[in-house]
């Protein structure tokens, strides 16, 4: 078994979610770090390698959407889980420009978060 675990940031502004996240990640060995915001996500991120992320799709001042958009232009987007309560179509039709992200509605089935990171985290 590899000893590296995957990052994976928590962007959600909601701390129950950032909480229980982690929680779940944690317990399939995943390390994790949260932020409230994309601005306070950027802001840590420079200190901190990410590998995979699971990203509120609505978040004070720029949007999971926006976030995503920012880091894929600057080249370093990776594996992402938009995770959102409401179903926004026109952010669905969007997503298929980028390279592996995934939707997901909350609250969304555990088993579907893990088996996707899984899947699409390398470290």
């Amino acid at each position: 078994m590899n000893a590296m675990k995957a990052k994976v940031w928590v962007v959600d502004d909601d701390v129950a979610v950032q909480q229980s996240v982690s929680v779940l990640l944690g317990a399939f060995g995943f390390e994790t770090y949260c932020a409230a915001s994309a601005e306070q996500f950027l802001h840590d991120e420079a200190e901190q390698t990410a590998d995979a992320m699971v990203v509120d799709l609505r978040l004070p001042g720029k949007s999971g959407i926006d976030l995503l958009k920012q880091l894929t232009k600057e080249g370093r987007a990776v594996p992402t889980v938009l995770i959102s309560g409401h179903r926004d179509d026109d952010v669905l039709a969007q997503l298929e420009s980028f390279h592996a992200v995934c939707f997901l509605m909350k609250p969304f089935n555990p088993k579907s978060l893990i088996d996707w990171l899984s899947e699409h985290c390398v470290c």
